[in-house]
């Protein structure tokens, strides 16, 4: 690392640590020439993340999104905000380290989630994941529903 103070080229790293977002790296250095200290940062880069659509079509992973659907399917279902955003960091955490996934793999993760937590948040989101069109399509997947809780 170039020291800012007089551009000699060596530097020891006196102090590391991650900051409180483990976002970035923060060191602490000194200069091998004029002994002058100086703290630099270092951004820890991330691959990103791509959702592969339905139509074949790739765009980059947006939690925001995710968490506005999610969102939406529990509006008015006494749903705590801190649960929506646990369920989106389980998720997150189930595909860290790919660096591709289907939108139907994160829909069938937040229909478990949901399923669990409220039903009209679950049956919500289902209308709009699987694209359900027809009270007869509808009563169909609530049947399907029915029957998987029961046997539970």
């Amino acid at each position: 690392m170039i020291c800012p103070f007089c551009g000699y080229e060596n530097s020891k790293v006196l102090e590391s640590r991650t900051t409180a977002e483990k976002s970035s790296i923060r060191r602490r250095r000194e200069c091998e020439r004029c002994q002058q200290r100086f703290t630099t940062y270092e951004k820890i880069e991330f691959s990103p993340l791509l959702v592969l659509k339905r139509n074949g079509s790739r765009e980059e992973y947006s939690r925001e999104k995710l968490f506005n659907s999610v969102l939406t399917a529990c509006s008015k279902c006494d749903i705590h905000v801190e649960i929506i955003d646990e369920i989106i960091t389980d998720i997150e955490t189930s595909v860290s380290g790919k660096r591709e996934i289907s939108s139907f793999y994160l829909g069938e993760k937040l229909l478990e989630a949901l399923k669990d937590l409220n039903q009209i948040a679950y049956v919500r989101y289902l209308s709009v994941f699987k694209r359900i069109k027809t009270l007869d399509e509808l009563l169909t997947e609530l049947k399907e529903y029915r029957e998987q809780t029961t046997l539970v």
